[in-house]
Formats: C-alpha cells, sequence, structure tokens
C-alpha cells in the first residue's frame, strides 16, 4: 500500500467535506464530524445530526430532520420528514429509495436498497427492517457470497402507499405493498400485500380488522 498516494487523497476528502458543511450551513444546521457527497442536494432549514454520512445520490426536501449517525445513501426525503439516529440504508443493487413529505423513519431502522422503495406521504415507521432480496437460494445451492446475480439473489420492490403506521421491529419482505391508511401491528412480518384500509400484524402478518370505520 502506497501511503504517499493514500495521504493526499484523504487530504482533498477533508478539504472537500469541509466545504460543504460551510456551503450547507448558511440555510441549514449541521452537526459535526458530518460527511456529504458531492452530489448530495440539502434544502433549507434541514437539521442533520453529528457523525451523519450522506452518501452518494441523496436529496433532502425543506426542513428535513436526520438524527445522530445515520448512514444515508440514493434515497430522496420530502419536505418535514424525519429520519432519525442510527437509520442505515444498504444493498448490493441499483434501486432507489424515495420518502415522500411528513414521514417518519423511527431509530435503527434498515432499509435495502438492491430493489426500489418507494414510501408515501404521512407515513410512520417505528424501528423495522425493509429488505428488497433474498439471499435464501445461495444458502440452499452452496453459492458463494461474492455472487450477488440476481439468479441465486433475487429482487423485489417494496411499496409504502401514503398514510400507513408500521409498528416497531417489523419486517418487510420483497415485493410487498402496503395499501394507504393501512396499520402494521408491532413485530409483524409481512410477506403479502396489505389491501388499503387494513390492519394486520404476526408472523406472518394476517388481516385483523377493517379500518374504514376507524
Amino acid at each position: 500500500m502506497n501511503i504517499k498516494r493514500l495521504i493526499p487523497g484523504f487530504i482533498k476528502s477533508l478539504i472537500w467535506y469541509k466545504y460543504l458543511r460551510i456551503k450547507y450551513r448558511k440555510h441549514n444546521k449541521i452537526g459535526r464530524r458530518v460527511k456529504i457527497a458531492k452530489d448530495v442536494i440539502i434544502g433549507r432549514n434541514c437539521k442533520i445530526g453529528d457523525n451523519v454520512v450522506l452518501g452518494n445520490n441523496v436529496i433532502l426536501g425543506n426542513e428535513v430532520i436526520i438524527g445522530t449517525s445515520a448512514r444515508l445513501e440514493r434515497v430522496h426525503i420530502g419536505d418535514n420528514s424525519v429520519v432519525e439516529g442510527r437509520v442505515i440504508i444498504t444493498g448490493f443493487g441499483d434501486g432507489m429509495i424515495k420518502i415522500g413529505k411528513e414521514s417518519f423513519v423511527g431509530h435503527n431502522t434498515v432499509l435495502d436498497f438492491s430493489d426500489n422503495i418507494t414510501i408515501g406521504n404521512y407515513v410512520h415507521i417505528g424501528y423495522s427492517q425493509f429488505w428488497t432480496h433474498s439471499s435464501a437460494l445461495m444458502c440452499l445451492n452452496s453459492i458463494a457470497l461474492s455472487q450477488k446475480g440476481k439468479k441465486y439473489r433475487p429482487t423485489s420492490p417494496i411499496v409504502i402507499e401514503d398514510n400507513v403506521y408500521i409498528g416497531v421491529q417489523s419486517t418487510i419482505y420483497p415485493g410487498v405493498k402496503i395499501g394507504h391508511h393501512s396499520i402494521v401491528a408491532p413485530n409483524s412480518a409481512v410477506t403479502k400485500n396489505v389491501e388499503p384500509f387494513t390492519m394486520v400484524g404476526g408472523v406472518p402478518a394476517k388481516k385483523i380488522k377493517d379500518l374504514r370505520m376507524f
């Protein structure tokens, strides 16, 4: 490893992070040790906590709040939404994550960009996990972890429509669509689509009641 080559690149990165923090602090509150990629776009009156990483392809609307130590990339977040601390966006695909306005994503939530995740407006999510891929076939067929093709690691998008509440410690599986004005009870595993105006819960999640009169 050539240390002499690494040091100039490291210094350039520090200078770039410093420049972006200064640039965005004019209209926003930026915490300490925040890292901001070159293509990040931040609106006005946002609050970004300490140790946040804003990676590639991040767009924040106006008055967005990002909690301490969140690690975000490939995500567009609408106005007045909140992403709490230690939320992690991860994956091995080409997916994008879109979060609408006035939505809330709780502490420690995991969002997988192996495929697209669409989260609507006025959606509240307790700390949960959203997976757009499955590696079950890799396990069953002794496929090496380095092989990330869709043949043995299929993906499918997740859609959460407007006005949905997802309780804490729930897991949303690939290909699931949760209809508008629905509730997912805490500690649920959602493996099938949820119709609008429906409460579901359990492992696997099943219909509990209709919410049209709620």
